[in-house]
């Protein structure tokens, strides 16, 4: 098929563009792209990657021109993405995930390979992060010694979000979040307990139901807590409203509040177990079904997902 003048010229045009692209277009450009996105700032994703600010502009600068459009939105307070920019991140993102399997699954041809190899990031709640993770991933750690994991604390929604949006690979989580299109596996169980001054009327009680809480002042956690999310929903069902003289982020700030008279705090068992004499607190059990919290785990699409990604849930969830 023979094209016109204008709609060769077009094709043309569109080829160069593309070779053009492919020419400019390199990882470092890309990881600082996604360094400035999670540092939220120019100058801090240039000490992050080791280079001078002005440098990563000039990458930044030239990528959008080798584009043609804009890819960040500059204020006084740091950057934000253009629409095309948010496009390019995903790409980024896969395409530096793509480029760390390959470099998984060619070191498995290789002579001197020790095992599996990789970097995996996660997210996980706070949970999960101080109660399961540690112990879990030193036993993987010895099987895999060539394997890292960076590891960064979240709320459950932050690590489902995470996992969605590509900064991370997994996500450790509790609660009902909205998790259409991930895959999703149970993890491990814990036990919810109440957290009380030493001295508290509740102390030395051998369980204790939500309700009864309700007429005590309660240490109140950061607003998009799993457990602060149950906590106001209950209330809310028994047609009470929590009584509070202060509120903390994390299970450590709420047992040294509960330590410190200010109220009653709701915790997994491994936060106070161990603690609770040498902190003069006390630990109740709680009388309810939902105390017992089974975790999850979700990734992205099962093909998405590194030889060292794969192997880390894997080891997680059986």
């Amino acid at each position: 098929m023979m094209l016109s003048p204008s709609e060769a010229a077009a094709a043309g045009n569109t080829v160069d563009s593309r070779s053009h692209l492919a020419a400019r277009v390199d990882l470092v450009t890309l990881k600082l792209l996604i360094a400035i996105v999670e540092e939220r700032s120019i100058a801090k994703a240039a000490e992050r990657e080791h280079l001078a600010p002005s440098a990563v502009s000039k990458r930044i600068a030239d990528l959008e021109h080798a584009m043609r459009v804009p890819l960040l939105e500059r204020h006084r307070r740091g950057v934000s993405l253009t629409p095309a920019g948010e496009a390019l991140l995903r790409h980024s993102r896969r395409i530096l995930r793509d480029l760390s399997q390959l470099e998984v699954e060619m070191s498995e041809f290789s002579c001197v390979s020790n095992g599996a190899r990789g970097h995996v990031r996660a997210a996980a709640n706070e949970s999960a992060l101080f109660g399961f993770f540690p112990d879990a991933l030193g036993r993987f750690m010895r099987d895999y010694p060539n394997v890292t994991v960076e590891l960064q604390p979240d709320t459950s929604t932050g690590a489902v979000q995470a996992v969605r949006e590509g900064a991370v690979e997994l996500g450790i989580y509790w609660g009902d979040q909205p998790v259409d299109g991930l895959r999703v596996m149970p993890c491990y169980v814990d036990r919810l307990v109440v957290v009380v001054p030493e001295h508290h009327p509740l102390a030395g009680q051998r369980n204790v139901r939500f309700v009864d809480l309700l007429d005590h002042s309660i240490i109140l956690q950061e607003p998009y807590s799993s457990i602060q999310n149950l906590t106001e929903r209950l209330a809310a069902e028994a047609g009470r409203t929590l009584r509070s003289r202060i509120r903390v982020a994390g299970f450590d700030a709420v047992c040294r509040m509960a330590q410190a008279g200010l109220g009653i705090g709701i915790v997994p068992d491994y936060f106070v177990t161990g603690r609770a004499a040498a902190m003069h607190i006390a630990e109740v059990p709680l009388d309810e079904a939902w105390a017992n919290r089974l975790h999850k785990l979700c990734v992205r699409d099962e093909d998405d997902m590194s030889a060292a990604t794969r192997l880390l849930v894997e080891f997680l969830c059986h």
